[in-house]
């Protein structure tokens, strides 16, 4: 699933453009039992032209051994400034199933923060 945020409404293209406007990207990712199921959320930032522009930013997968082999979900989150010419910015998420007929990556509360 994706979405993405036209930023001329929220922000200034000239702060974003003077390079002071810093992103936190924040999910929470996990899966079932001993299953690698997961889930990545991933940020793009997109120019005028909707051309992607800077790097993608990732957070996940969470497996396994990062559960402990629990159901369970791990808080991850990532930092880092807007690129210059940044007009928009998509997040991505992908479920991914690993084994198995039924996908059990799970994430919840995904936020996007612009300061």
């Amino acid at each position: 699933m994706w979405q993405t945020i036209d930023l001329n409404n929220y922000v200034d293209p000239f702060l974003i453009d003077s390079s002071i406007v810093r992103f936190n990207l924040s999910a929470w990712i996990g899966g079932l039992d001993f299953q690698d199921d997961t889930a990545v959320v991933s940020l793009i930032f997109l120019d005028q032209f909707n051309q992607i522009i800077g790097n993608r930013t990732s957070i996940g997968p969470i497996l396994i051994i990062d559960r402990g082999g629990l159901t369970s979900l791990l808080f991850r989150q990532a930092n880092g400034l807007v690129p210059v010419s940044t007009r928009s910015f998509t997040v991505i998420v992908a479920i991914i199933r690993a084994a198995g007929t039924v996908n059990n990556g799970n994430v919840d509360n995904i936020s996007v923060s612009l300061y």
